[in-house]
């Protein structure tokens, strides 16, 4: 697996900006990426020390629209903490 393509993205909420202030950042990754793949790709992309990795599955939900049922995709996000000194600039 490429170090760019596990890291799908930054999660923008209020509770993610918030983690920022104590060092943590959470990214969308690949639904197969695994926690060491996970550190390894954002050391290398950012340069920075990863002190942990934490991992949350997202299941999609069934939406329901007058007759039609949908479902939207299942996620999966990743919460990183940096070792004291370092910081990613989003």
């Amino acid at each position: 697996m490429d170090k760019w393509s596990i890291i799908q993205g930054r999660v923008v909420s209020e509770k993610a900006l918030m983690m920022q202030e104590f060092n943590k950042y959470e990214f969308y990754v690949l639904a197969d990426a695994t926690k060491s793949e996970i550190k390894k790709s954002v050391e290398s992309i950012f340069n920075v020390k990863v002190n942990d990795v934490n991992v949350l599955n997202s299941k999609g939900k069934i939406k329901v629209s007058r007759n039609i049922i949908g479902k939207k995709n299942s996620k999966k996000k990743c919460v990183v903490t940096l070792k004291e000194g370092y910081s990613i600039n989003l």
